[in-house]
């Protein structure tokens, strides 16, 4: 009799425990999704994409809303959400991560790639598993690199043809040290500022002028308040899709593997939209009467940032890893 009763009691502890587990893997999830950018430029877009393919690969029991334009703070203030596990995801350009990772500030050297495609085979590598680990041991868990753009300048005083050019002019720059070592090379004064704040600060000439991928600058108005824009591309941007570390780990494996296809999803669907959307936008900018200008000697820009590579490789920047990526792109 005891042991009918002990077998019955192992069966019941069995099944429920079976029936735990399979609760688990169906509950239904919420989360938030904030980023800094304008509601409708293409951050909006790889956002909705990840939540809506989120949403479809579960049948609809992953739900999340997304929250643009600094709604839930800014970019400092989202990532330290994200690593504390009370916000779920973010989408982010990649150069405030410095802050927290600084060899992230690797990928923010100027002319270090000729083209995104050249830079995701570094991310790719050894050199963007190295990276990936080191945020994730800041509690940020990457899921996907995409194409940001091409950073470039844009003023309101003159057209910056030279590096003579930007003597004198105040021109924002990311909360990450490296850029603004760039904009200090070519003359400029480099001012750290928040995106959210840019376009009020342009309006009142507080700053003279900004640098950031045209995919970006156009949502954000900015040509509303700038008459030149300088095609340098000097760094290659890269929008990074990030979970909280935490958060990712407390779900079971299946619901895992549904996080990362669809952030795979949104990564390879930005990936091949964005050189479109760059080539349209600059269409729109100089319809807006933006003054576009293509600098015809390159060499002088990339003579004067050479300095950056040297001031921050080896002190901010492990030197391992750069040479490791020196050398997967055949400049050793």
């Amino acid at each position: 009799m005891k042991k009918r009763l002990f077998i019955s009691m192992v069966f019941i502890l069995a099944v429920l425990s079976v029936f735990s587990q399979t609760q688990a893997r169906g509950k239904a999830i919420k989360y938030k999704l904030p980023h800094t950018a304008a509601v409708g430029g293409h951050f909006d877009m790889i956002a909705n994409k990840f939540v809506d393919s989120l949403s479809k690969l579960s049948n609809g029991r992953i739900s999340g809303t997304v929250y643009p334009a600094e709604q839930l703070g800014k970019e400092s203030q989202v990532i330290q959400s994200v690593q504390n596990g009370i916000l779920e995801f973010t989408i982010i350009g990649h150069d405030p991560l410095a802050q927290f990772v600084p060899d992230t500030a690797l990928l923010s050297l100027p002319f270090l790639f000729k083209d995104h495609n050249q830079a995701f085979t570094v991310l790719n590598s050894e050199v963007g598993e190295t990276l990936n680990k080191e945020l994730t041991k800041k509690k940020l868990l990457v899921l996907g690199w995409s194409n940001n753009g091409a950073r470039v300048y844009t003023n309101n005083t003159r057209q910056l043809e030279t590096p003579a050019d930007f003597k004198g002019l105040k021109l924002r720059s990311p909360e990450n040290r490296v850029n603004l070592a760039v904009t200090r090379s070519l003359g400029g004064i480099p001012v750290a500022i928040s995106y959210g704040e840019v376009y009020t600060a342009l309006q009142q000439r507080t700053i003279d002028g900004q640098e950031n991928a045209v995919i970006n600058i156009y949502p954000s108005k900015l040509q509303e308040v700038q008459k030149y824009m300088s095609m340098t591309n000097h760094i290659l941007s890269f929008v990074v899709i990030v979970a909280s570390e935490d958060f990712y780990r407390s779900l079971p494996d299946e619901d895992k593997k549904l996080v990362e296809m669809a952030a795979k999803e949104a990564q390879d669907w930005h990936r091949g939209y964005i050189d479109k959307l760059t080539n349209e936008l600059i269409v729109k900018m100089k319809e807006t009467g933006m003054q576009v200008y293509y600098p015809s000697n390159m060499k002088l820009f990339q003579d004067a940032t050479k300095s950056v590579h040297s001031e921050y490789v080896g002190k901010t920047i492990n030197k391992d890893l750069y040479e490791k990526t020196l050398r997967i792109l055949g400049n050793n």
